[in-house]
């Protein structure tokens, strides 16, 4: 199903004379680990080592791979065109042949006239023939290009779906490929377009609606929360692609100007267990945009998102409500 694509990675690590290479995946293709290790090993004669630490995308490469390594081979994600990555570093998107035919057929009595269609990299390829099959069947289909945090045409990030922005006035409803609800969930609440999910790993066809308006009462709940809140603990990611210190410091000097308090920690990895040692009504993610939706429940104070802090401190109303993005 996976395309790992390993002939021309081992052509990169010796075109590179790269002697000692670390692989890193994400969680869903540490399984494969091994068996690619072993397969560049043949192809190369390179000692391969690898990272075994969580991986949630081309933001989180491990910079420390140099330690160990001459270079760095990434799976499953694209590169992140806006963000510097050094040269030794090589990004494989992982794309999956899967036949969507009949998640198609299924999903055509209540797809509308005109729609965008979106997906995360793994599917990329599949987008023309996706295309072919609606246009075919009397769809007018939009593809947007995303800004300089997005490679391809259509696609969209847990952090970014600036994908949507040229195409949103042009279509009745988003189709997304893929799998997985955070995607889907921030187009649906960034557009205010129905959004209808092609799941093909899960195969099957589902509608966002429902879960955006449950996330949306949770996210309502987490800023009435935090209303009374008079210390803010602000999170950064030290992760390259996620280290955003210069929002958190506009945040402190904001909580400050409104008569509350704020610090900054600085962590690699947002978990409830490392924020116990520190005092605090709520906390603010400056990190990647999905922790403070898809972990909140994990958390014992309200975590909110930047734009959430604002509303708290009144400088915003929740009828400005986004989601958090990080922009190419």
């Amino acid at each position: 199903m996976y395309d790992f694509r390993l002939a021309e990675v081992a052509e990169w690590i010796v075109s590179r004379d790269a002697r000692t290479v670390a692989v890193q995946l994400p969680e869903g293709l540490k399984v494969h680990a091994q068996n690619i290790a072993c397969d560049l090993r043949e192809r190369t004669g390179a000692d391969i080592l690898i990272l075994g630490d969580p991986c949630y995308g081309a933001c989180d490469y491990a910079p420390s791979f140099s330690r160990y390594a001459d270079a760095l081979v990434q799976f499953g994600h694209a590169e992140i065109p806006s963000m510097a990555s050094p040269a030794n570093i090589l990004f494989v998107e992982v794309f999956i042949d899967v036949d969507v035919s009949a998640l198609l057929e299924r999903a055509l009595p209540v797809l509308r006239d005109r729609v965008g269609l979106l997906t995360t990299v793994q599917h990329v390829p599949q987008l023309p023939k996706i295309m072919d099959w609606l246009a075919s069947h009397g769809k007018e289909v939009r593809i947007g290009r995303g800004d300089a945090r997005i490679k391809f045409e259509g696609q969209v990030l847990g952090c970014n779906i600036s994908s949507v922005d040229p195409i949103v006035k042009d279509v009745d409803q988003f189709l997304y490929v893929g799998s997985g609800d955070f995607h889907p969930l921030m187009v649906a609440i960034e557009s205010d377009k129905p959004v209808l999910v092609l799941d093909p790993l899960m195969n099957e066809v589902r509608d966002m609606e429902d879960l955006k308006e449950r996330i949306l009462r949770q996210r309502h709940a987490a800023i009435v929360r935090a209303e009374s809140a008079r210390h803010f603990l602000i999170l950064v990611s030290t992760k390259v692609g996620q280290e955003r210190l210069e929002l958190a410091r506009r945040l402190k000097d904001l909580a400050e100007e409104n008569d509350r308090s704020a610090e900054i920690v600085l962590l690699e990895e947002i978990h409830p267990d490392r924020l116990l040692p520190y005092q605090a009504d709520a906390y603010v993610s400056t990190a990647c945009p999905r922790i403070a939706v898809d972990d909140y429940l994990r958390y014992p104070k309200p975590i909110l998102t930047p734009v959430e802090m604002e509303i708290v401190l009144g400088l915003k109303k929740w009828s400005d409500y986004s989601l958090d993005s990080i922009q190419g």
